[in-house]
C-alpha cells in the first residue's frame, strides 16, 4: 500500500495559524470554539478555512482535514 503523502515541493504552505485551525477543526470543534480557544473572532476563523480550502483543493472542512491527514500528515 503507497502512501498518499506529497513530496515537500508540491505540498500547500500552510501558516502556523491555519496549522492550528485545522488542528482543531480536526478535533471537531465548532467555528466559535476555535475562535474562543485560538483568541481570535470567528470571522477570522472563516478566513482561515476559506484560505485552507483554496490551498488544499478542497470544498468543505471534513475534505480539508482529511486531506491535510493524508498528504500533510496532520496529527489532531
Amino acid at each position: 500500500m503507497g502512501s498518499k503523502a506529497l513530496h515537500p515541493q508540491d505540498r500547500p504552505v500552510l501558516s502556523e495559524q491555519e496549522t492550528r485551525v485545522l488542528r482543531e477543526a480536526a478535533r471537531g470543534l465548532t467555528n466559535r470554539e476555535i475562535a474562543a480557544r485560538l483568541y481570535i473572532s470567528e470571522t477570522t476563523v472563516k478566513t482561515y478555512l476559506s484560505r485552507l480550502f483554496a490551498k488544499l483543493e478542497v470544498n468543505d472542512r471534513t475534505a480539508a482535514v482529511a486531506k491535510a491527514i493524508e498528504t500533510l500528515g496532520l496529527k489532531p
